[in-house]
């Protein structure tokens, strides 16, 4: 990482280099050029930039300019700096843009990161085949041809062209409308690479341009344009950390660009909790889990609520899809497309308050567990549904609806089963106003009783603040209660009235 005092420093050398080498000839301010223009990272352009000066100030009157410039120009071959700072891969000069160290050095999640741009054929790089976009994909792929895919089966995956059975959209990935915008346009924002070539971020957008390149479908001038791609290199020395930062940075925080679904969010910010929590040794105290949370929510750049709602998400999708694979014998690929597909449904299915709750309620009764589980699966088409299932269990008429509809769905009826869970919804909603009107009813009642039974030596115990509070809601009240009986016509309204 680099702080932000050197690439400070940095930018005053190269204001102090521009200003000196304006008092000498072509040939110094040549080399001056060719030694600023270099390809390296802060630490060696802060040495290199700070012998400059040195030479610049202390050679300059009556030594030949010839000279000073060859001493600047050994500078470059002493600190041996290499040819190609970014390492394997082949950036090219196009459209006037030589290969060059990006200025100023980007922030990704806050931390800075070197790159070097430039442009690169497309058609010379393969995807990341660990990029958790398509992890789903490549997992089927695995699991049903016993190996990983090879880089052009994962291209294909992308592209929509390598069909899986679990995969119920053509373009799962919705490559072709990013196509057709990077022939018009070409790829607008660099894809970020490693020194190797592996895109760590961008992948989709590669897919789409190897998609006009080689699909025969456009013009010779859109494929030029889709071809030749401006990338970001990081270079050899850049760690893990760091490109853990950029994908939080691209992925995490709001943009244009296809996210990623909420499934693969959680799934990694759930690794990275467990991950910690792991190696904490000793007992997880409610302090120490805190800290957890918010360690994990500051590397993702989240909030600590947001990774505690993770956590539980991804346990119930864990339990939903454990039912399905070990209990019903359902395909895992299978699964775990459904868990992606509904995994907002994780979080509606804890409503409700403490015992109420369905998921409560799901941890002591195995026969309630399939039943909802099942539903999920086959039946229920929206989170309100699943919204509502504590009310529905809480209610018996709904209740029994709902088991009506598991009882629909096992003969095969999934319209008859979704039209009973929609009845059941209704039913509970229905019959949850009329609990809190009676609730309602039943607290007057006993508000009644014990007020009009309350010895007057009760009153005068009271504070006096407590008095005005209760007369203030009083009068309120009468003048609510007052209405009321006047809309009814039990009684005539007053004369101010």
């Amino acid at each position: 990482m680099y702080d932000e005092r050197l690439l400070a420093a940095i930018r005053g050398l190269l204001a102090e280099m521009e200003v000196i080498s304006a008092d000498f000839g072509p040939v110094v301010q040549e080399a001056v050029v060719a030694a600023r223009s270099q390809a390296i990272d802060p630490a060696t352009a802060e040495r290199l930039y700070s012998r400059v000066l040195r030479i610049l100030r202390q050679e300059g009157g009556s030594t030949p300019e010839v000279k000073i410039a060859a001493q600047v120009r050994e500078l470059l071959v002493e600190l041996a700096i290499p040819e190609h700072p970014w390492g394997n891969v082949n950036l090219v000069e196009k459209n006037s843009l030589k290969p060059h160290m990006v200025e100023p050095v980007p922030l990704f999640n806050g931390i800075p990161i070197v790159m070097y741009e430039g442009y690169v054929d497309v058609m010379s790089l393969d995807l990341w085949k660990e990029n958790h976009r398509v992890e789903l994909q490549v997992k089927e792929f695995t699991e049903r041809n016993n190996r990983e895919p090879d880089p052009d089966e994962v291209l294909q995956l992308v592209q929509g062209k390598l069909r899986l059975p679990s995969m119920t959209k053509n373009d799962p990935f919705n490559v072709a409308p990013l196509a057709h915008s990077i022939a018009r346009k070409g790829v607008e924002r660099p894809p970020i690479l490693t020194a190797d070539g592996e895109p760590k971020d961008g992948n989709r957008r590669i897919a789409a341009a190897k998609w006009v390149v080689s699909s025969g479908n456009f013009a010779p001038d859109e494929v030029q344009r889709a071809r030749w791609v401006k990338v970001w290199v990081a270079p050899p020395n850049t760690t893990d950390d760091r490109f853990d930062a950029i994908v939080v940075a691209l992925n995490f925080e709001d943009d244009l660009k296809e996210k990623w679904p909420e499934f693969v969010k959680a799934r990694l910010v759930v690794d990275e909790y467990r991950k910690d929590r792991s190696g904490v040794v000793g007992g997880i105290t409610p302090t120490r889990d805190r800290k957890l949370k918010k360690d994990v929510a500051d590397k993702f750049a989240i909030t600590t609520t947001a990774v505690t709602r993770y956590v539980r998400m991804v346990q119930w999708a864990e339990d939903f899809e454990a039912y399905h694979v070990d209990e019903r014998g359902k395909e895992a690929a299978e699964v775990r497309y459904k868990a992606d597909e509904v995994f907002q449904w994780f979080y509606e299915i804890q409503a409700g308050k403490s015992a109420d709750k369905i998921t409560v309620q799901m941890e002591e009764d195995a026969d309630l567990r399939k039943i909802v589980y099942d539903l999920m699966f086959d039946v229920m088409d929206s989170g309100t549904q699943v919204r509502s299932l504590w009310k529905i269990v809480a209610d018996e008429e709904a209740r029994k609806q709902l088991h009506d509809a598991h009882e629909s769905l096992e003969r095969n009826e999934k319209k008859d089963a979704l039209d009973l869970i929609k009845e059941a919804v209704t039913t509970a909603d229905r019959n949850t106003a009329t609990r809190k009107k009676i609730g309602f009813e039943g607290w007057l009642r006993q508000a009644v009783e014990r007020l009009g039974g309350a010895p007057p030596d009760n009153w005068r115990t009271l504070d006096s603040s407590l008095l005005k509070e209760l007369e203030r809601v009083f009068v309120a009240s009468n003048g609510v209660i007052e209405a009321e009986l006047v809309t009814r016509g039990e009684r005539l309204m007053t004369a101010n009235g």
